[in-house]
């Protein structure tokens, strides 16, 4: 059986598996050989049949005797192969008990090291292997040699097991050319990554393969958009090849580019419905992107889909669940990543995963800890989240080794730009202020060629804001909204100090903070969509004139609703989010009585604290923070607006300094107090204790004590701040009056033509939209219902004309469809009328559920 055991080894390293697994199958019917059933179940996982290589090793597990080292390596490696490295590397150790020589197991520990993160004992068991293995075995393990050597780093090493590999050939000639086009890379040898590829294609490489490198390459020398072409154009002549669909997320995902990301996944999805990888990387993209509830229905399906796994499959799906139940439940989430890592110890997003939920909770040592076993197997990640705990490393050849990592090119491009913002802070606590401001600069460069932020556009969005909200628009509508004062609104630029305001409110046993829950964006969201189903043509904030009275109680009704589901009998919720500064006018038109709390921060302070944040979010509201001038013109926007906001509102803002509170942090708490009628508690200068999860860029700060550090830190690199001082400092480029050009239309007007149409006064009616049509003629809404006024008037014909015009502007509306099949029968046309209810038939599976909320 040995003689045996070796030929069918030869095949199996020849790559002629199922010869292999023909051999072994005649060998096991002459003698039920264990060796033999392990060598067999590896074969098969080999070659796709994972669940027959379950089989063989679920018949082994039974056996009562013992194994020796090469079967313990035989069903080490097909645990490998069912990526269920825990296991694996159990027997690789039992074999090399046995045989500490042998060198298939060394290598294959060396895999499973490599596997699960553990790059330098990986090149440790490799090197061993290699020493003692076949020949033909070598280019494999000098493939594995150099990709870890290209994860930690060292391109210089990982060149030098390429070139060895490529000497020894064989049939790994296509393994060692991909590794080559990585190894190109991280050297910028553009031309040798290139010719490696045509080697590969002419090597007899996959063309899919290529064209996947080939997008690398174009993207690690920031050529995405010719990369993104590349890969279109396989993906029109592959279309069902998952590959190019997860690279072009990948690709969408460095972009910032969320719902393209999220397309790619779903169309990987529809190919193959039963991959609980793609499944959990969908939840990941939408709890990074707010889309809670897709998110959840995401990581179910790959839990779902990874019931009874016990491998890597199973711990990506544990995370994404974890991910997407720490704002719900953060104990279940911790539950979650732990049961990741019995299955997969060292598993990278487990291990970060539990550090942050301890950052949050403000168990900080715990959190350091955790970091710190991270950094032996995962050094780059596990010091970048030390830095982003404010534990620097003291070795400046652990910093060297950052900056190593950091311009290695990617799919993201030349640079890391998240590690370029971890080596920033960390000069900056060795205070080098000039290479902190470097390395902030290279990381904001690096992410502002994703960013879709329009200063400009921004710019006129908030004098639209500050025209709608004036002193006419508050004079006219003060029986609007609702008086309670259960919402407390913390606002302010972005790293101002509301965090630590916000935790100060946390202390006081009748104040409840819920966090950033951006409650009033979802009543934007809300208008913004009623007007798209009515086709006005408008938008937040103009589109405000048509809410009535009624409407705005009914709205804050549903924020009330929402607000008490975080807390049933708090006096005050919280609500800490900083862009709110833009709302204030609608949040006083919906609680006239509500508390704002606005935190104010000397400026070029919030400039230099954003500049220096990686807020990972390239694509939302945190655009500006990339761009010296774009905060200075974010600054200049905000300042306009709260000089407006204390000229209009009756009930004053509070606005508090944030170098008051750390100066004198007990009587700004008084002020804060005082302002919300509330008696003086101590506990509200117990801040950094509160047992609450703390979500934001400032999750470290405000579990410290006041530290002053933090005011006039910007005169640390005055030199650098000439763009921010020219936008912060040049005369206003807008005049001053801001008032609207026109005169707006009586509030809710719209729906007071509605009520006249639902009481059949159709006369009435017509003279309320034809006004709404006066000021805003592309008013779809308006259009169709003055057609229905008119047909209450008995005048089918300019009915008939106003309706197809609303409907050719605005086609989505089953109900439009009906009152034109209804005008059509008036005017005798049945085979038109038939057409009109068809189509309002098939639209009403569409109905919209804003119709039930506007009624």
């Amino acid at each position: 059986m040995p003689s045996t055991l070796a030929s069918i080894r030869n095949l199996q390293q020849q790559g002629r598996l199922e010869a292999a697994i023909t051999a072994c199958q005649q060998a096991l019917m002459q003698d039920d050989d264990l060796a033999m059933l392990a060598l067999l179940g590896t074969l098969h996982c080999q070659n796709g049949n994972f669940d027959a290589g379950r089989e063989c090793l679920q018949k082994l597990q039974h056996a009562p005797q013992a194994f020796d080292a090469e079967t313990l390596t035989d069903m080490a490696g097909i645990h490998i192969l069912l990526k269920e490295p825990a296991p694996a590397q159990q027997y690789l150790d039992m074999a090399l008990a046995i045989n500490p020589d042998y060198s298939l197991a060394q290598s294959r520990r060396g895999l499973v090291l490599m596997q699960t993160g553990r790059y330098t004992k990986a090149m440790a068991d490799l090197s061993e292997g290699l020493k003692h293995c076949p020949e033909s075995l070598r280019p494999s393990l000098h493939i594995n040699l150099a990709r870890c050597a290209m994860l930690l780093a060292d391109a210089e090493i990982a060149i030098n097991h390429v070139e060895q590999a490529q000497k020894l050939g064989g049939h790994n000639k296509e393994q060692w050319l991909l590794v080559a086009v990585d190894t190109y890379i991280a050297l910028d040898r553009w031309p040798d990554a290139e010719s490696a590829i045509q080697q590969a294609l002419e090597a007899g490489t996959d063309e899919i393969q290529c064209i996947k490198l080939l997008a690398l390459v174009l993207a690690a020398q920031d050529k995405h958009d010719e990369a993104e072409h590349q890969l279109r154009k396989a993906l029109a002549k592959h279309p069902e090849d998952t590959g190019l669909l997860m690279q072009l997320a990948a690709l969408a995902g460095v972009r910032g580019h969320y719902g393209e990301a999220v397309h790619c996944l779903r169309a990987a999805i529809k190919l193959e419905p039963e991959n609980p990888s793609y499944w959990a990387q969908l939840a990941q993209q939408g709890k990074r992107h707010f889309d809670e509830k897709h998110a959840r229905a995401a990581a179910e399906k790959a839990m779902a889909l990874t019931a009874g796994k016990t491998g890597v499959e199973r711990a990506e799906a544990l995370v994404a669940m974890a991910s997407v139940s720490c704002d719900v439940d953060e104990q279940q989430a911790e539950t979650y990543y732990r049961e990741a890592l019995t299955l997969v110890p060292d598993y990278l997003p487990a291990c970060l995963g539990i550090g942050h939920l301890l950052l949050q909770w403000g168990r900080i040592d715990e959190a350091i800890a955790q970091f710190e076993t991270v950094t032996a197997r995962h050094p780059i990640a596990g010091y970048g989240a030390l830095i982003n705990a404010k534990r620097f490393p003291d070795d400046p050849e652990i910093l060297a080794r950052i900056e190593k990592m950091a311009y290695i090119p990617s799919l993201q491009g030349p640079v890391s730009s998240g590690l370029l913002f971890d080596l920033a802070a960390a000069w900056e606590h060795r205070k080098d202020y000039d290479k902190a401001f470097h390395f902030a600069d290279e990381a904001n460069v690096a992410s502002r060629k994703y960013l879709p932020y329009n200063a400009e556009r921004h710019h006129k969005d908030c004098i639209a804001v500050r025209r709608t909200f004036d002193h006419a628009f508050f004079a006219g509508r003060k029986d609007y909204g609702d008086r309670s004062t259960l919402p407390v609104f913390v606002l302010g630029m972005p790293r101002s100090g509301t965090t630590l305001v916000e935790q100060i409110l946390g202390g006081h046993p009748d104040i409840f903070v819920a966090g950033e829950i951006g409650i009033m964006s979802g009543v934007i969201q809300k208008l913004n969509a009623w007007e798209r189903h009515v086709g006005s043509g408008r938008q937040y904030p103009e589109c405000i004139n048509d809410l009535s009275a009624e409407q705005s109680r009914r709205f804050a009704t549903l924020v009330l609703d929402e607000l008490q589901t975080y807390s049933a009998d708090a006096r005050y919720i919280v609500d800490k989010l900083p862009h709110n500064f833009e709302h204030i006018g609608l949040i006083r038109l919906l609680f006239p009585d509500a508390a704002i709390i606005h935190v104010l921060r000397e400026p070029r302070d919030v400039a230099i604290s954003n500049y220096f944040t990686d807020y990972q979010a390239k694509f939302g509201g945190m655009g500006f923070a990339y761009d010296l001038a774009d905060i200075g013109g974010q600054l200049r926007d905000y300042q306009s607006l709260m000089a407006h906001w204390h000229e209009v509102l009756a009930k004053p803002v509070l606005t508090i300094r944030y170098e008051d509170v750390v100066a004198d942090t007990e009587a700004a708490a008084r002020k804060i107090l005082a302002y919300l009628e509330l008696e003086w508690t101590a506990a509200v200068l117990n801040y950094q204790n509160l047992e609450r999860a703390v979500k934001t860029a400032s999750i470290w700060q405000v579990r410290q004590p006041i530290y002053k550090t933090s005011t006039e830190k910007w005169r640390r690199y005055q030199a650098f701040l000439k763009p921010l001082e020219a936008v912060l400092n040049a005369p206003a480029a807008e005049p001053d009056d801001v008032s609207p050009q026109k005169q707006p239309l009586p509030a809710g007007l719209f729906f007071k033509g509605m009520e006249y149409l639902y009481a059949n006064q159709g006369r009435q009616a017509a003279a309320v939209f034809e006004q709404v049509l006066n000021d805003n003629p592309g008013h779809a809404a308006a259009m169709h219902m003055l057609g229905v006024a008119m047909f209450q008037q008995n005048q089918a014909e300019p009915a008939l004309k106003l309706i197809k015009a609303a409907i050719a502007r605005h086609p989505g509306h089953a109900g439009w469809y009906q009152n034109l099949g209804l005008v059509f029968d008036a005017l005798g046309m049945p085979k038109e009328a038939q057409n009109a209810y068809e189509k309002a038939r098939k639209l009403k599976t569409l109905h919209n559920e804003h119709d039930e909320f506007w009624r």
